[in-house]
């Protein structure tokens, strides 16, 4: 139902149109200078889709009718003007990807190149031939008919399809409150201005043999387009059309005389420029409006912006900065301007830092990492950096621009948690998950090296006795204690680590024989001996050791680890105080 009222819509909008051209339009019984309705049929196509092309044909048909024609040319009419309409749906959808707002020249000119001035040429060629074969025109007349019937359409087309989609689009505004006295203005302008130059109304201190001319009305269609939106400038076009018909329908005014001398050849003329010059100031005039709240937008957002930004020339001197920029580097934009931002190197990056960068931005145009900077106080910050290239219209770099956040807060906090989760809180000394991840390493390493590496687990001996008799505070000193010392026992690349409680275990990487680790058990065993003076307390302790060798006593981690702790607790059964290797007794 809403398809049916919409075609029966289009249909009546269609035979009001068909009236105005034929009234109006007419340079003769056979030929028109103005044709409405193929504006009209090609605006409802491109909003509604092909499914009304079979409305447009029935109207047309209907049109034929109307004026009492023969049958083949209501035909050859009807079929004109729906191929001509589907030719320019078609052209403006496959090749022009026209955006039907308006919003740009280049739609427009599409609209009028591939909507109008290329698929009228199907109606201009298929009408005539039809009045042809009814006998309504001769052979002779045939050239001129049809060069009448394509300008005819085409200005139907370009005048009235631009404006019918300016109205459809309900984003687009046509009052505004704060400039109702100015669009007032130029009502009153126009109505007065329009009735003296096409209608010949004689205006009050102007001599009747010295009447306004068309250069009046250029400056009205100036001001609506540059200030008024392209609502108001289409029906300021519609205003100047409708004086222009009127007065060359009632031979008096500028066009008076169009008719009978130049076939309203200059009307023509003149009807096209209207509609091609006002729509296009309008959407000029909307494109900078855009234009300069986008760029108001665009400073406002870098005004309140947290992320500082900065932006360089092509010659990489800084031009601009916003106030985020000063909060964290601590230079103010004048201290800035015309500087590199080289101003803020910390001196910690390297050189193939930079280089990489610059590869990345030459080839790409845009990088984004971390970099240390340095503030104006001299505090080094590291940063997070994006850096963008503008270009201009001959693809030359014209600007870059940097947007950074200082991350050095967030960065110690990540690194703060990630070695809290990987490290025991009372000793700092690695976790069993850290542990487990050096000992893959270290595993992957020796199989692919051909190395030998141990593992060496401990347990505290009469670490329970100090917890119950002197309390867990001097327990956890002891184990901090305990942790320092065996630091001291081993080399930087091995692993020292707390599992919990009075667990400990070592891997010692790259040994080269048993007596290597044999020795180090020792020296441990004689470490843990010595006594632990915390708190005016006096304690003493010794340990349990297990011992594994890769690929001695195991290939992999899980076998090498479990051979490890059952040899602990083998030197424990033994009575403490001594190393055990797997399989062995010490």
């Amino acid at each position: 139902m809403p398809y049916i009222i919409q075609s029966l819509g289009l249909v009546i909008a269609y035979l009001a149109a068909a009236k105005i051209g034929l009234v109006f339009g007419t340079v003769s019984s056979s030929a028109m200078i103005f044709w409405p309705p193929g504006g009209i049929a090609l605006a409802a196509l491109l909003l509604g889709g092909v499914r009304f092309l079979p409305a447009v044909f029935v109207a047309a048909f209907l049109t034929a009718e109307i004026v009492d024609t023969p049958a083949i040319f209501a035909l050859g009419f009807s079929m004109g003007s729906a191929l001509e309409t589907f030719a320019g749906f078609f052209l403006l959808r496959r090749f022009g990807n026209v955006d039907l707002s308006l919003n740009r020249l280049r739609d427009l000119a599409l609209l009028i190149l591939l909507g109008s001035l290329i698929p009228s040429a199907i109606s201009a060629i298929l009408v005539p031939l039809a009045l042809l074969k009814a006998n309504m025109i001769s052979s002779e007349m045939l050239p001129d008919v049809m060069w009448q019937w394509w300008r005819a359409d085409v200005l139907g087309i370009a005048f009235f399809t631009p404006i019918v989609l300016v109205f459809a689009n309900r984003k687009s505004k046509f009052f505004k409150s704060s400039r109702a006295w100015e669009m007032a203005a130029l009502w009153v302008a126009s109505i007065v201005i329009g009735q003296s130059v096409f209608l010949g109304w004689h205006l009050p201190g102007i001599p009747r043999d010295q009447q306004l001319g068309l250069t009046w009305v250029f400056p009205l269609l100036v001001w609506a387009g540059l200030r008024t939106g392209r609502k108001n400038t289409a029906l300021i076009q519609l205003l100047f059309l409708s004086q222009v018909l009127a007065g060359a329908y009632l031979q008096t005014g500028y066009f008076s005389d169009d008719f009978a001398r130049y076939g309203l050849a200059n009307f023509w003329m003149f009807a096209m420029m209207l509609a091609v010059a006002g729509m296009a100031l309008a959407i000029l005039s909307t494109l900078q409006r855009k234009a300069m709240h986008q760029i108001a937008l665009n400073a406002k957002v870098s005004a309140v912006s947290n992320e500082g930004i900065v932006i360089v020339d092509a010659n990489g001197n800084i031009v601009d900065v916003n106030p985020a920029f000063t909060m964290l580097t601590g230079y103010t934009r004048d201290e800035v301007l015309g500087q590199n931002p080289r101003v803020l190197k910390s001196g910690k990056q390297s050189s193939e830092f930079f280089a990489d960068m610059w590869k990345a931005l030459i080839e790409v145009g845009h990088w984004e990492g971390e970099l240390w900077n340095r503030r104006k106080d001299g505090v080094a910050y590291l940063e997070k950096l994006a850096i963008y290239t503008l270009k201009d219209e001959h693809g030359k770099v014209a600007n870059r621009i940097g947007i950074f956040s200082d991350i050095t807060q967030s960065r110690a906090e990540q690194e703060t948690v990630a070695h809290h989760a990987q490290h025991d809180f009372l000793t700092n000394l690695p976790n069993r998950m850290l542990f487990r991840d050096r000992f893959k390493q270290q595993l992957a390493l020796a199989k692919r090296n051909g190395k030998k590496f141990a593992v060496i687990y401990i347990d505290l001996d009469k670490f329970k006795p100090v917890n119950d008799k002197l309390g867990h505070q001097i327990g956890d000193q002891l184990l901090v204690a305990v942790a320092e010392k065996l630091k001291l026992q081993v080399r930087e690349v091995d692993t020292v680590s707390r599992f919990g409680g009075d667990e400990f275990a070592i891997l010692l990487s790259e040994v080269m024989t048993r007596n290597d680790v044999t020795n180090l058990a020792g020296k441990i065993l004689l470490a843990l001996n010595q006594p632990f003076f915390l708190d005016g307390n006096i304690i003493n302790i010794s340990g349990s050791l297990g011992i594994a060798m890769y690929p001695d006593d195991g290939s992999e981690m899980e076998s090498l680890m479990s051979k490890a702790d059952a040899a602990m607790y083998r030197a424990k059964h033994n009575g403490s105080n001594t190393y055990c290797w797997c399989g062995e007794y010490a």
